[in-house]
């Protein structure tokens, strides 16, 4: 069943019922808004006309690493906050994280940035974890140190690590991660970093037991016990995220899948370069 098969009175009765996600998608052309309603992808909208290099969420705001600024805000409007240069964001708790292409990492709290520490060349973070070109870094309130790896392409700190807390504020634990992603394959802190998938991954994300994660343009998904491939109608994958209930792919020309567990919806956004997706909490 394609879009046209539904009428306007049905996408908006079943907007209702299953609630709506904003997915930001940072792109060479800035960062873009889309709708998404269950597996309906709805509209989108350029929010900010600057390259993309990173884009983070917490509690409804976002962050955007560009290479002029790390700008916050929402998808009515992002404020700078002279960060400059940046290519890495993150939030660590309600804390904002940020590195530059020199390998500063710094805070930024009261709208006053404070040296973390230095890292070499970042390319993605999450939580207080940043995936860089010596490994694996993670920053702490007062340094920033190295926790594992020779060389990292991305890193999902899982909801532990991000929120300090439990998943989901259930008070069950969290089994899956920290993720890296790495030419060598995909690996999850443990007692060490443990090899859990060869190959060349470029992506990960986690959520409570499960994490997905783009290997050799292939994307994989960890169920708690075990790494599957997962059919994708998309190639040239650049990213995924997981959101309330569904999983989110993009590929590096803009075209954005979702799979809510009905099958993959696609749609094509029209902005090439694509470099990092986060998904806006769920409204309901």
């Amino acid at each position: 069943m394609g879009d046209h098969d539904i009428s306007l009175d049905e996408k908006r009765v079943y907007a209702e019922q299953t609630g709506t996600e904003t997915l930001l998608v940072g792109t060479d052309r800035g960062l873009a808004s889309v709708a998404v309603s269950g597996d309906q992808i709805g509209e989108f909208a350029l929010l900010t006309t600057t390259e993309v290099r990173d884009v983070a969420v917490a509690n409804g705001s976002a962050a955007v690493a560009d290479r002029e600024d790390v700008r916050v805000g929402d998808i009515e409007g992002f404020a700078e906050t002279g960060f400059g240069d940046a290519v890495a964001a993150s939030y660590d708790g309600d804390t904002l994280l940020a590195a530059g292409p020199e390998g500063r990492v710094a805070a930024y709290d009261g709208g006053t940035w404070t040296a973390r520490g230095m890292a070499p060349e970042a390319r993605r973070a999450d939580g207080a974890l940043l995936a860089t070109t010596g490994g694996v870094y993670r920053a702490t309130d007062d340094e920033v140190t190295h926790v594992g790896l020779d060389d990292a392409n991305d890193v999902s700190a899982g909801p532990t690590d991000r929120t300090r807390g439990t998943a989901n504020g259930e008070g069950r634990p969290v089994s899956a991660g920290p993720w890296a992603g790495t030419d060598a394959g995909v690996y999850r802190l443990g007692n060490g970093w443990l090899a859990e998938r060869d190959g060349t991954a470029t992506a990960v994300a986690a959520r409570a037991d499960h994490a997905a994660a783009v290997v050799d343009d292939t994307l994989c998904e960890y169920d708690g016990d075990d790494w599957r491939e997962r059919a994708c109608p998309l190639t040239d994958l650049a990213d995924v995220a997981y959101g309330a209930g569904a999983l989110y792919a993009v590929d590096s020309s803009g075209t954005v899948a979702v799979d809510a567990g009905h099958g993959w919806r696609t749609r094509t956004i029209g902005l090439p370069g694509v470099a990092a997706v986060a998904v806006v909490e769920d409204e309901r």
